[in-house]
């Protein structure tokens, strides 16, 4: 009976995992790869040279939106939530993936936050 009890709580959270590494695993494989960037001339430390130090702006993504990343973070919140509570049983489970949801869709907002206040205006 004990193993049974323990079955039932590991074999559904393998599965779940495996499949989150499988999907995770094929979006990586379908996005190309980057062009390589090109090298820049060496130039002596002390020489004063246009964009000496100075960061690389980057723009955000084409379709990029604060909606979007916090539904994926609520996803992924959720998903993470309830795995960790399927050992107090799905009476853990339902309250642990609400609470990783919410989590989860504060951490993609004030990702999506931080990326487009750095981001350069008129991008």
């Amino acid at each position: 009976m004990h193993t049974l009890k323990i079955l039932t709580r590991t074999v559904p959270g393998s599965v779940i995992a495996g499949l989150l590494i499988v999907g995770s695993v094929g979006v990586a494989a379908a996005e190309p790869a980057p062009a390589p960037a090109p090298v820049a001339p060496v130039q002596a430390p002390d020489a004063p040279g246009p964009g000496a130090g100075a960061p690389i702006a980057a723009c955000m993504a084409p379709g990029d939106s604060i909606e979007l990343r916090a539904g994926l973070g609520a996803l992924l919140g959720t998903g993470s939530g309830a795995i960790a509570g399927l050992p107090l049983a799905f009476v853990g489970a339902i309250p642990l993936g609400i609470i990783g949801g919410v989590i989860g869709a504060m951490v993609g907002s004030t990702t999506y936050a931080q990326d487009a206040w750095r981001a350069p205006k008129g991008c």
